[in-house]
C-alpha cells in the first residue's frame, strides 16, 4: 500500500496557465505584439518563464536580452499569479479521497517559493498539504531528485512507498532517480507531440481519479 502521494504543482494540481499565459500576453502587448492564443501558450505553462518566453518571443538563455525579459515577465506575473487559482479538474475529489484514507500528500515544484507558498497557503484545499518543496528550497530543481528526497525525509516515509505525479518528463526523471513510483499526468500541460509513454514513467493517468487504482501497489 502506498503511504504518500507527492504532486507537481502547475498543470498537475492547479491550472495556472490562465495567469501565466495572461502575463506573457501582457508583456507581448508592451512590445506591440498581438496576444498568442491561449491554447498555443498553455503547453508551456509547466516550463516556467524560460518556456513561456520561448513561446512568446522565441528567446532562450543565449539571447543577451533574455534575463531582462524574464524579469519583465515576473514583474507582471507577480501581480496576477494568485488570482482565481483553480485546481485541475478532478483534483479536489482526489485530495478529499486521500484525506479520507489518511494517505499523506505533499507538493514538490520547481516554482519559486515566493509564488508557490501564497498559492498553496491561500487555497482552501491545498493549504492542508503535508509539505511544500519549492524550486529554490533545493540546490538543483527537477529533474534532480533532491526535492523529492527532501519531501520523503519530511514525511518520514521511504521513497518506495511514495507516488510522484507530474505532467513533464523531468517529473518522471526525478521520481525514478528518487526510487519513487513515477506517474505521468497526461491531463496536464503536455505539448503537441509529447509522448508520456517515452518518458519512462511506471504509470500514466488521464484523469486524477485514475491514481487511486495504484494506491495498493
Amino acid at each position: 500500500m502506498m503511504k504518500a502521494v507527492l504532486f507537481d504543482l502547475d498543470g498537475t494540481l492547479i491550472d495556472s496557465a490562465p495567469q501565466l499565459v495572461g502575463a506573457l500576453n501582457q508583456l507581448r502587448k508592451q512590445y506591440d505584439l498581438p496576444p498568442i492564443p491561449f491554447l498555443v501558450g498553455r503547453p508551456f505553462a509547466s516550463h516556467g518563464a524560460a518556456g513561456l518566453l520561448k513561446a512568446g518571443f522565441n528567446m532562450d538563455k543565449n539571447d543577451p536580452l533574455f534575463y531582462a525579459r524574464v524579469q519583465e515577465f515576473l514583474d507582471i506575473y507577480k501581480e496576477v499569479f494568485n488570482q482565481n487559482i483553480q485546481c485541475m479538474e478532478g483534483i479536489e475529489e482526489l485530495i478529499n479521497t486521500l484525506n479520507l484514507r489518511k494517505i499523506s500528500w505533499g507538493i514538490v515544484t520547481n516554482k519559486a517559493r515566493k509564488f508557490a507558498q501564497p498559492i498553496v497557503s491561500s487555497h482552501p484545499l491545498l493549504k492542508h498539504t503535508s509539505c511544500l518543496i519549492a524550486g529554490d528550497d533545493v540546490k538543483l530543481p527537477k529533474p534532480s531528485p533532491e526535492g523529492l528526497m527532501k519531501a520523503s525525509q519530511l514525511l518520514s516515509i521511504k521513497p518506495s512507498d511514495i507516488i510522484y505525479l507530474g505532467d513533464d518528463k523531468r517529473d518522471v526523471m526525478a521520481a525514478n532517480d528518487a526510487s519513487m513510483v513515477s506517474m505521468a499526468a497526461r491531463y496536464g500541460y503536455l505539448e503537441a507531440g509529447d509522448d508520456a509513454k517515452s518518458w519512462g514513467a511506471q504509470h500514466i493517468i488521464d484523469k486524477p481519479s485514475d491514481l487511486l487504482t495504484y494506491l495498493s501497489l
